[in-house]
């Protein structure tokens, strides 16, 4: 497979996670908490917590998409091994721990507060090591695109 049929399937995926979460986002999330309240309506107080921390989660994941994008187009030009892209894995990488940061907070927090049942908080606690795990390998694919990237330009400047 060349690079620029590579990079054009990666464009195909991200554009179908942008279309998933998007749809996740505009019509089922709404959709099933309505679903919720009117089911369970002991749980109606927790709809409005909810909803605001699966929506602040959501955006670090589509600027994840952005930087996916960015990496895809480096490919598609025959740059796989650049600083550039280095950069936007790290950037990814930032946007994974913060995102998991920041649910990992909000489970406890919400949990304090009474807005969490401790059956869910398995599955919340899954979620937040999947994002650790996301961290983690896109850390370290920064870190070898950028000594493959440094090796390259040794490379290029030896005659």
């Amino acid at each position: 497979m060349t690079h620029s049929k590579f990079a054009r399937w990666l464009k195909v995926v991200i554009i179908g996670v942008i279309i998933i979460g998007i749809t996740c986002c505009v019509y089922i999330l709404p959709q099933l908490s309505k679903i919720l309240a009117e089911k369970n309506p002991e749980f109606s107080s927790w709809v409005l917590p909810w909803s605001i921390v699966i929506y602040v989660c959501a955006v670090p994941c589509f600027a994840a998409m952005v930087m996916s994008w960015l990496i895809a187009s480096n490919i598609e030009k025959d740059n796989s091994f650049c600083m550039a892209n280095a950069k936007y894995f790290k950037i990814f990488s930032m946007l994974a721990l913060g995102d998991s940061i920041f649910l990992f907070v909000a489970v406890v927090v919400l949990w304090v507060l009474g807005f969490n049942h401790p059956g869910l908080m398995l599955i919340e606690l899954l979620v937040v090591f999947c994002g650790l795990a996301i961290f983690i390998c896109t850390s370290a694919l920064s870190y070898f695109v950028a000594k493959a990237a440094s090796l390259q330009e040794e490379n290029d400047l030896t005659i």
